[in-house]
């Protein structure tokens, strides 16, 4: 019986958990990090502000546990995908760089979040809050990082990984270029300033594939590529 209670108040406890990460989810995806506050999303979890701080110590704990959950997703969708090009054969620079661009599409939310990680969110946590995070991303990054050695043959060992983090860069600089804040935004829209203004998705597309593009012809062998000697690292 004991057990069975403890197993009980176990769920319970993971349930409301969950009932508020997806209430600051919901939050999140209609207005900026900032303006999400504790209350609001406790409000909306249906429980006092004082019963959330017993699931997470601060708003950025919170949101690192979104972070943590909403990457896994990414990367277990992203994994399966690569697979599939595994399996028909190399697929070629341009199409590994479409599909992880798409992977990102079909995750809404998480480019915003992952623009506000290192800056906001890993900021005011705990060391075992912090090196839990990385913990289980250093494992994902490095999983699908051999699965992108596998579709890009240009890709040495440990290579696919440091390729991610180089996703991660772009990911979270566009996104800070393309959601400027709103009194830049209408500057933004002023005759000549045009150029200054970008659109994420194509933008990133456009920029991964010179990249891919870019890594493989530096591998090419010295009599096709000349002025490249040697294998380079990215």
């Amino acid at each position: 019986m004991e057990r069975g209670r403890r197993a009980r108040q176990e769920e319970d406890k993971l349930l409301r958990r969950r009932q508020l990460m997806a209430a600051a989810w919901g939050l999140f995806a209609g207005t900026a990090y900032a303006d999400v506050t504790i209350a609001a999303v406790a409000a909306r979890a249906g429980v006092a502000k004082g019963t959330l701080f017993l699931y997470f110590r601060t708003k950025e704990s919170l949101f690192l546990a979104i972070a943590e959950e909403r990457l896994a997703a990414w990367f277990a969708d992203l994994d399966d995908r690569l697979g599939e090009l595994v399996r028909a054969g190399p697929p070629g620079p341009e199409r590994v760089a479409a599909e992880l661009c798409d992977s990102l599409e079909r995750h809404p939310g998480l480019t915003r979040l992952l623009a506000v990680l290192h800056g906001v969110l890993e900021r005011n946590i705990d060391f075992a809050t912090a090196l839990a995070f990385k913990q289980g991303l250093l494992a994902q990054v490095t999983g699908t990082g051999r699965l992108l050695e596998r579709c890009c043959p240009f890709l040495g060992p440990g290579q696919g990984a440091a390729l991610l983090l180089r996703v991660h860069a772009l990911v979270i600089g566009l996104q800070q270029m393309a959601d400027p804040a709103p009194v830049v935004r209408d500057v933004l829209r002023e005759p000549g300033m045009q150029t200054l203004g970008i659109s994420f998705g194509p933008t990133l597309r456009d920029t991964l594939a010179a990249l891919l593009v870019g890594l493989d012809h530096r591998q090419q062998p010295a009599g096709e590529q000349p002025g490249y000697q040697q294998r380079s690292t990215p």
